[in-house]
């Protein structure tokens, strides 16, 4: 019995090494971020599939960009960043097909960082994403995310969203904003301050 309980640890540890190369590969690239932010605004590339939401079909890139106190959850800038997804395609992109996608990046994502926490059985709670479609290429509105990262709670991120074509990089474009914050505060201000530094024109 000893022996098979070993063997089980065993394979456990294994899956877990491999798991853990296979992501760190994929979270450690050489690919250039054209997202352009402060010094201290932490950079991160990921390329599509995305491997925590496998099921968002595109190809392409996400760009991120997390303000200082991303991830501090007492910090005004908690949570607080901008993530740009650069497609082959071309999204076509309504309210309800991006509620459907947002959710299924949330859900994914923290279902991710309960494996990392090795909370294998955890009930995450499902993402609950609003939008308002408020022209053809923009969208505000708000995500009910349960945050498995920090503060272990169901929480609010208010979100902008906006699409639009590269021309340079025969690419397309999805911006992301996203902060708890209200859009009267001065986070929002920063955010959208975020740019590219590449020229689509």
């Amino acid at each position: 019995m000893l022996k098979k309980l070993l063997k089980l640890l065993l394979i456990l540890v294994a899956i877990l090494l491999i798991g853990g190369g296979y992501l760190f590969f994929r979270l450690h690239n050489d690919i250039a971020n054209v997202l352009q932010a402060e010094n201290d605004w932490r950079s991160e590339v990921l390329e599509f599939p995305l491997i925590f939401a496998s099921d968002i079909e595109y190809e392409g890139e996400e760009h991120i960009r997390f303000a200082p106190g991303w991830g501090e959850k007492d910090n005004q800038e908690y949570f607080s960043y901008v993530f740009l997804w650069m497609i082959e395609e071309n999204p076509n992109l309504n309210s309800s097909k991006l509620e459907s996608i947002v959710n299924e990046y949330f859900d994914g994502l923290m279902g991710a960082g309960a494996i990392t926490n090795f909370s294998f059985f955890k009930e995450i709670p499902e993402t609950k994403t609003s939008l308002e479609q408020i022209t053809e290429n923009t969208f505000t509105g708000s995500i009910q995310v349960y945050d498995e990262f920090f503060k272990k709670e169901l929480i609010i991120l208010n979100t902008d969203i906006k699409t639009e074509y590269c021309l340079t990089e025969n690419k397309y474009l999805v911006w992301f904003y996203l902060s708890p914050q209200e859009e009267s505060h001065q986070i929002w201000n920063k955010l959208k301050e975020v740019n590219l530094n590449i020229n689509c024109h």
